[in-house]
């Protein structure tokens, strides 16, 4: 099974943890949406999005590469960092315009220092 995930891991670095980890030990091409505009994706049997939330809603680079790249009928998984409360609808209603699948998702909190988290000096240290 042919398997990218396409993911933004911009401030703590907290996603591109959890998806390194899951490229150790699995064949998966990982596609930087903050370095990659367009990408056909029509030759992977499963496609990952992976983000970190931000403003309450999957990164903008994922949310535009996924509106751009995405094709019908795809099987689709989700994964989330966070630091206040995992978010998945942003990228579920691109996924649900593009008619795709959403076959599972994983959220996991992670360091964050947004905002007021940075005045106690952030919250979920150690995680991921």
């Amino acid at each position: 099974m042919k398997t990218a995930i396409v993911y933004a891991s911009v401030h703590h670095g907290n996603t591109k943890k959890i998806i390194d980890e899951i490229a150790k030990t699995n064949d998966v091409e990982l596609i930087d949406a903050t370095q990659t505009v367009e990408k056909d994706l029509s030759e992977y049997d499963l496609i990952g999005f992976a983000s970190g939330v931000y403003g309450g809603k999957f990164h903008q680079s994922v949310l535009k590469f996924a509106s751009v790249n995405l094709t019908d009928n795809k099987n689709v998984f989700l994964i989330c960092t966070y630091g206040g409360r995992p978010v998945f609808k942003s990228i579920e209603r691109v996924i649900a315009y593009k008619h795709d699948n959403v076959v599972g998702r994983f959220s996991c909190k992670g360091f964050d220092t947004f905002g007021p988290f940075k005045l106690i000096g952030g919250v979920s240290k150690g995680h991921p």
